[in-house]
């Protein structure tokens, strides 16, 4: 009953202000993927510096989408508290009927390709997702040159974003991208405990991180770039937003941990090394990192409350560093 009210609610205060023109992409954009999965047996659940923003660089996208994003978590939710929530067992290795793979499952035939042979890559997505975003970083650190494309692949029967295209191949789902181009990029398959910390990454950091920032309409605001009716409309629905945003995911994945306490769990899993992979960055550390940095980049409170509250701030400048002297070295 309570939970029906909330809906009705945050529907009612969406179809006054707009019309649900992106409620599809919206929902495409605020969360991790729906299906959590497992492959071959591992649960497939100092200076600043500037970094991609996290937002369009016009709010009219966000404008128009603002609404149309609260209706769709709104009936997500609803949606979530219908669904079974998916096993997490078995393996997963299917195709669309275009061949490529679905959410959630792995490649029929891997990429088998060196980073030197690499060439015409395309990454479909939204500047404002986070997992185009964390693709993104490893593709700029790793010194790959590649196109973004606004929206869905148009072709593809694949329906969400992101979705990677390089060498004429084409790979769908964050999880499954980032599995099958680390060998790409790094000339090494990810380990279990790495593949792991990726899961962890993808179902419960992100969504524990989001949920965060859609609660805190101030935060939100301020991270779109709202500085007008905007924000105080947020300020006064945001806990709604993040209740709904938290209910669509907890219906999915189960519990997470709050983000101060996932990246205390991170920080132990680095044992006492500058980063995850050691002396360097490397996949997991750019997973983690390509998912907030942009969200960190304007100021955000969530953002600083998980940096400050795992003691992650030091590895965070760190991957500052990292990622920044990459960039320079790729434009010499």
């Amino acid at each position: 009953m309570q939970f029906g009210i909330l809906m009705i609610l945050c529907t009612l205060i969406a179809l006054a202000g707009h019309v649900l023109r992106s409620s599809q992409a919206w929902l495409q954009l605020t969360g991790p993927q729906l299906k959590p999965f497992t492959i071959r047996g591992t649960l497939a659940r100092p200076a600043k510096h500037e970094l991609p923003s996290v937002v369009v660089s016009s709010s009219r996208t966000l404008e128009r989408g603002f609404v149309g994003f609260v209706v769709a978590c709104s009936l997500g939710a609803f949606a979530g508290r219908r669904r079974r929530r998916v096993s997490l067992a078995g393996i997963f290795r299917a195709a669309l009927p275009d061949g490529t793979n679905d959410e959630g499952e792995d490649l029929t035939e891997p990429l088998r390709m060196r980073l030197e042979d690499v060439r015409d890559v395309k990454l479909y997505g939204n500047e404002f997702s986070p997992p185009y975003q964390k693709i993104a970083t490893m593709l700029r650190y790793y010194g790959v040159s590649f196109e973004l494309v606004k929206g869905r692949h148009p072709t593809s029967d694949y329906k969400k974003i992101p979705v990677l295209e390089l060498n004429g191949r084409q790979v769908n789902d964050s999880h499954i991208i980032v599995k099958n181009i680390a060998e790409v990029l790094t000339a090494k398959a990810l380990t279990a405990k790495q593949l792991e910390w990726e899961r962890r990454i993808t179902f419960e950091f992100q969504p524990s991180i989001e949920v965060e920032l859609f609660s805190d309409g101030a935060d939100f605001a301020k991270v779109a770039g709202f500085n007008d009716w905007r924000s105080v409309l947020l300020r006064l629905v945001s806990p709604l937003i993040g209740l709904l945003v938290g209910q669509v995911f907890r219906s999915r994945y189960g519990d997470f941990p709050a983000p101060p306490d996932w990246g205390k769990s991170f920080l132990d899993a680095c044992g006492g090394q500058p980063f995850f992979h050691g002396d360097a960055p490397g996949i997991v550390d750019l997973s983690l990192f390509g998912t907030y940095a942009s969200i960190a980049s304007k100021d955000s409170r969530c953002t600083a409350a998980f940096l400050d509250g795992s003691g992650l701030r030091p590895w965070h400048e760190r991957m500052l560093s990292a990622v920044a002297s990459s960039h320079s070295s790729d434009m010499k």
